[in-house]
């Protein structure tokens, strides 16, 4: 019986397993990949232009210099997630979570972000003409202008 509560507490322990190849070929292939786990992936410089990660735990994955224009990320988990000089123009950003993501340079034109949480995300030089930011939480947030916004903490 203590063997099977310590291995029960052990794999309730074990830290959570980033993302799984499947759901990196699903994306490519079918731009689809609706509460898959890309947490941690490495995505720079692809272009996932018009995909629909909806629901998707997309932690610390690295988007870096990739295109995604139009793209879904409608209550995604995107904290710390690289998104520096990213097209991300017309996307749909709704209840996403962007805690600590890097936006720098990030193309936001025409971008949706309602009720997004942009705590401590750095938007320096981001592209904002047309960006729709309705009920965003900004705390600590650090805006295209490299000033502080804390109109929401």
């Amino acid at each position: 019986m203590k063997l099977m509560s310590l291995i029960a507490g052990l794999i309730i322990a074990s830290p959570a397993i980033a993302f799984e190849q499947i759901y990196i070929d699903r994306l490519i292939e079918s731009k689809v990949c609706h509460h898959c786990n890309l947490s941690d992936a490495d995505l720079s410089g692809k272009d996932l232009s018009g995909s629909d990660m909806s629901e998707a735990n997309l932690k610390n994955t690295n988007y870096s210099g990739a295109k995604l224009v139009g793209v879904w990320f409608t209550r995604s988990r995107v904290q710390g997630a690289n998104l520096e000089n990213t097209d991300l123009s017309i996307s749909l950003l709704d209840n996403a979570n962007f805690t600590g993501a890097n936006l720098k340079g990030a193309d936001l034109s025409y971008a949706k972000f309602n009720f997004s949480d942009l705590t401590d995300v750095d938007l320096t030089g981001a592209k904002t003409e047309g960006t729709i930011f309705r009920g965003v939480k900004f705390c600590n947030t650090t805006m295209p202008n490299g000033k502080i916004n804390n109109s929401g903490c």
